[in-house]
């Protein structure tokens, strides 16, 4: 708006401002900026973490820079750099003559950067119109076109102590245990996690990467299996939730499969179910995102006691790639 003073910051993991730490960490913003947050903590607080990789945020303020309106992350993990995430921060304002001005602004910012290429946005996620504009914006002048159909769709829930659904139906499995994975279901949680990418496209996983990414979530203690044997045979891991990002209050549900074989027994709805219970011992808060258009997901989550985190709408967030041919796909 014309009059208003607008900036925007920059920081790398070795001076992470206090007052955008404060704003991630508000009672209001925690739960969406989960995206960025626990991401954050990990590479702040541990500097050999990746040595030499990319992370960075900027933060757009309005009117003054004591005023954050939107943080965005350009950060990688260790399978790869991921989307760039952005997060708005309360109160939120999301009309369009509002977040033209903040989002050319990060364009211009991230076009500045010494080194940067525009091939290493290759996509964004963020609330639905912040997501748009941040595109319209990269396209116009990056010069590089966005994706029609968006890469990810999806509603923003979440559970808490109070609205999760602790006890469901009986399993009518003849064996089944409910743990953390080990070392021993690296191959098949590796086997899974490729499953699961395939119906994510455009990111796909090589056997190389599904056994890495397998080996750091057993590691990390951030995936859960639910394991069945049936008929006096040899078990199986039926169906696995991950939970990779999580802060002091908050934890997310990152990956939710079960093959083929093993669906429509209601075995992913008791082990999220139970995942959530554990998480809840320890967090205020559990958030996922679930497809839009998967509704029989939606009514899975609801069972378990997911809400919508705007009780007059769902909030909906979108991932919007660029070009594929212009730009180089990362991994989250």
């Amino acid at each position: 708006m014309p009059g208003l003073i607008s900036s925007v910051r920059r920081f790398e993991r070795t001076n992470f401002p206090e007052d955008v730490w404060d704003a991630l960490r508000d009672g209001n913003n925690v739960a969406r900026a989960n995206v960025i947050l626990p991401h954050a903590e990990k590479v702040s607080s541990h500097q050999e973490f990746l040595p030499g990789s990319e992370q960075f945020w900027l933060v757009y303020s309005e009117p003054t820079p004591s005023n954050i309106r939107f943080i965005l992350s350009c950060t990688e993990g260790p399978l790869g750099k991921y989307p760039l995430f952005i997060v708005p921060i309360a109160p939120i304002r999301l009309t369009l003559e509002l977040l033209q001005g903040p989002m050319e602004a990060f364009c211009e910012a991230l076009l500045n950067e010494v080194d940067f290429r525009r091939q290493r946005v290759f996509s964004v996620f963020s609330v639905e119109p912040v997501a748009k504009a941040f595109a319209s914006a990269w396209e116009k002048i990056a010069e590089i076109r966005c994706i029609d159909k968006p890469y990810y769709d999806a509603f923003f829930s979440m559970c808490t102590p109070e609205t999760l659904v602790r006890n469901g139906p009986p399993s009518t499995d003849e064996e089944i245990e409910i743990r953390l994975a080990v070392p021993q279901d690296a191959d098949k949680i590796s086997k899974l996690c490729q499953e699961f990418a395939k119906t994510s496209p455009p990111f796909f996983l090589s056997d190389e990467q599904a056994s890495e990414e397998a080996r750091l979530l057993i590691e990390n203690g951030q995936v859960w299996v639910y394991e069945i044997k049936e008929g006096g045979g040899e078990t199986d891991i039926a169906s696995i939730v991950a939970a990779t990002r999580q802060s002091d209050t908050v934890a997310a549900i990152t990956k939710v499969y079960t093959p083929e074989k093993w669906q429509r027994k209601g075995r992913a709805e008791r082990l999220v179910r139970r995942v959530c219970r554990e998480l809840l011992k320890t967090h205020e808060q559990v958030v996922l995102y679930v497809d839009a258009k998967n509704t029989g997901a939606q009514r899975l989550y609801n069972r378990v006691g997911f809400r919508d985190l705007c009780e007059e709408t769902p909030e909906r967030w979108l991932e919007i790639g660029f070009d594929e041919a212009e730009v180089e796909i990362g991994h989250w």
